[in-house]
Order: C-alpha cells, then structure tokens, then sequence
C-alpha cells in the first residue's frame, strides 16, 4: 500500500487526531522544511486542497511522499467552498493521478454518484473514503444532521465529516448531540464562525475524530492554527 498509514487505523483511532489543511502553495512548501519531527507534532495528517493549491501533478507527485504524515486529497466543489469548476471532471482530473498516495479522500456528499469511478479506484488502492457535508451560512435541523450522517452510511462510505456555520449555542448543542450519539461509523464534526474555535476543542474531545487546523492561513471561520490545535487536543 502506497500510503504512509493505513487508513483503516487511522479511522480506528481512540484520540482525536489533527488535520493540517495546506491551501496555499507556501503553506505547504513551510511544512515541508519542517523536521520531521516538527512535522508530526503540528498534525496528524495533511489535507491537501487541490482546488486551491493549483500546483501540477509532477510537483504533487514529488511532494506527498516527502510529507512524512499521512495524506487526505479533496477537490472541493465549489458550492461547498471550493475553487474551480462545478464540473465532476474537472475535480477527478485532480484526484485521480494522486490517490495512489493518499490515505484519504473526501468527497462531497452531494457528489457521491458522479464521483463513483474515483471511489472505486480509491478502494482499490485499500484508500478510505470520507464523505462530507458543508453548511457556511446555518447549522441545519437535528433531521438533516442526521440524514447526512445515514446517507454516508447507507453509501457504505468510511466516515463522514460534517461542517457548519454556527449562529448561537444551540447550533453547536445540536453538534454535540450529533458526535456524542453512538454509530459504527467514524465521524467528523466542526462550527465556523464565531463559535467555531470553542466548538473543534468541545466535538473533539465528544468523539469527533479528524479536527481541522490550518497551515499558513486559514480557510475557514473558526479554524485554530493546526500547531496549536495539537497541543491543545494533546491536553484534553
């Protein structure tokens, strides 16, 4: 398997586990003259946005390997905050000559059945599939939370992440109730806005798995540094 951790073990996890979101090209060119060492104690993985970086596939294919921690590829629709085309095409152009070196994708939800031929690929490779759900406006009712977590698993997908805009501490009430409930499959969960920082740290330590920090800068309301949201997991 071509990925540095399966990631079959890492959704097993029993701690929350950090995620490093590198959007920008400089972003990803600091992590990378990181030690080894100073990389695994900023995150556990590293989200690479394809649509946002905009590098080539020769410097990707160059770069992953060297990352020293594992490796989650998303293509981000643009209706869910990504760059680009709303094409499947074009987000599977970006995907498919890297998912050989992945341990994760995320795929959006609402692109599950025109993404299926990158899905099977990705299972092929012993890849796991994460699909996701984004809101940047609202936290939506406890029904649609919940029809979002049992579309993924009706889906036979590997975990599911769910992030949203939070208006009032009744939003994040019910993000609460959502990750703290009992389920077979690995979940995610996250606020942005004003509520966001205090909701990653209170989700995270209820159950939700992967937890969104940001390296170099931040690409959504909310988010800690991914450094910083380490160390403060770590203390939980």
């Amino acid at each position: 398997m071509a990925q540095l951790v399966s990631s079959k073990n890492l959704l097993l996890s029993t701690r929350p586990l950090t995620v490093g979101v590198a959007s920008q090209p400089e972003a990803l060119a600091a992590f990378l003259r990181l030690s080894p060492e100073e990389r695994k104690a900023t995150c556990d993985l590293v989200e690479l946005r394809l649509d946002l970086l905009e590098l080539d596939e020769d410097e990707l294919q160059h770069a992953i390997p060297l990352l020293g921690v594992p490796v989650v590829l998303t293509a981000r629709h643009p209706a869910e905050g990504g760059k680009g085309t709303e094409d499947p095409a074009g987000r599977k152009e970006l995907l498919e000559p890297l998912i050989h070196l992945a341990a994760i994708i995320d795929i959006e939800l609402r692109s599950l059945r025109d993404m299926q031929d990158i899905i099977a690929k990705a299972r092929r490779h012993g890849v796991s599939v994460m699909g996701s759900f984004h809101d940047f406006q609202v936290t939506p009712g406890e029904e649609v939370l919940q029809g979002v977590a049992n579309m993924a698993q009706t889906a036979g997908l590997d975990a599911v992440k769910l992030a949203t805009y939070l208006n009032g501490p009744e939003d994040l009430l019910r993000l609460i109730k959502l990750v703290s409930e009992k389920r077979r499959m690995p979940m995610s969960a996250m606020g942005m806005g004003g509520l966001g920082r205090v909701s990653r740290l209170t989700l995270a330590k209820l159950g939700s798995l992967l937890n969104y920090g940001y390296l170099g800068e931040a690409n959504a309301s909310g988010q800690w540094p991914a450094r910083q949201l380490k160390d403060l997991l770590t203390d939980l």
